[in-house]
């Protein structure tokens, strides 16, 4: 056992079944890879997970396919760290801290519904059945989190998992989706710096012509679209646009595609984390520490 393991055990110890955030509280000294590591290595201390993992195609390393959250976010948001005879704490904690991601998803979910209840009074009535919009992201898998961080190209301080929404239509006139994009505009600002809300909203607006044609999965752009839609959560707009854009994912065999890159995803992240857990702390290079967490996520964690 080493020193740091000792002192990651007297903190649970002490306070019970702690998250790798907490952990990283109680030992500020520490580098967050330091203790993912004491955690990881040790018989002693008992990891539960209690998150979901969506694919993510890291164009900064080759479009390296990654799953989503990295493995930082993962250690600090969605792993428990306990002791033997600490499992009933354990099970009540995960219960909480599951609810209240949920919860933090909602809340983001409500706002997006209510973006887009606006966004379709500019749509004309009789083009209303060639329009869908969906979110997608964290918050559709119910992982949305309130930590804050910084948007570095937008040099603003937000709360949380952003709130991305995707916009389909067959057929608007140019007029319509100008007037769609100056409106969405209006509210990204808004959410943007509003003191009581302080979030981040990406969107985007496209015909289903560019949808489909993104799905010829040829190119990184074309996977991410593709990802997109395969998770998103219909939000606003026809139910059946949204479920031909769905149709179409698996007519066009698409799906199949996504979930096998999941599945390479998935043996990129074991893979990671076996080497992540044989490096030295004070030594590690930049492309190994890069599997630790995304290229995005060094601002909010340094």
């Amino acid at each position: 056992m080493t020193d740091l393991q000792a002192e990651i055990i007297a903190a649970l110890r002490d306070k019970g079944p702690l998250l790798g955030k907490e952990l990283a509280e109680a030992l500020p000294r520490e580098e967050n890879i330091a203790l993912w590591q004491a955690c990881f290595s040790s018989d002693d201390i008992q990891v539960s997970f209690f998150s979901r993992y969506y694919l993510r195609y890291d164009i900064t390393r080759d479009d390296m396919v990654r799953l989503s959250p990295s493995i930082l976010r993962d250690f600090l948001s969605f792993n428990l760290f306990s002791l033997a005879g600490q499992r009933d704490a354990l099970i009540e904690r995960q219960v909480v801290l599951s609810n209240h991601h949920r919860e933090v998803s909602q809340w983001k979910l409500a706002i997006a519904r209510n973006i887009l209840k606006q966004i379709m009074t500019l749509v004309p009535p009789a083009a209303r059945d060639v329009v869908c919009a969906f979110v997608a992201g964290d918050v559709a898998y119910f992982l949305g989190h309130n930590e804050p961080r910084e948007v570095a190209a937008l040099g603003e301080m937000v709360t949380g998992s952003d709130i991305d929404i995707i916009i389909v239509h067959d057929g608007l006139s140019d007029e319509t989706v100008a007037a769609i994009d100056k409106e969405m505009l209006g509210f990204k600002n808004y959410y943007l710096r509003h003191p009581d809300y302080r979030q981040e909203v990406d969107y985007v607006c496209k015909t289903k012509a560019k949808m489909f044609s993104q799905m010829r999965y040829e190119d990184i752009h074309h996977k991410i679209a593709s990802k997109i839609a395969y998770e998103g959560m219909f939000a606003a707009g026809s139910i059946d646009l949204y479920t031909e854009i769905k149709d179409m994912l698996v007519s066009s065999g698409v799906q199949r595609l996504i979930e096998l890159d999941f599945e390479h995803g998935l043996e990129n992240r074991k893979r990671a984390m076996q080497k992540l857990l044989s490096v030295d702390p004070a030594t590690i290079d930049t492309d190994t520490e890069s599997l630790f967490f995304f290229s995005q996520e060094r601002v909010e964690f340094t």
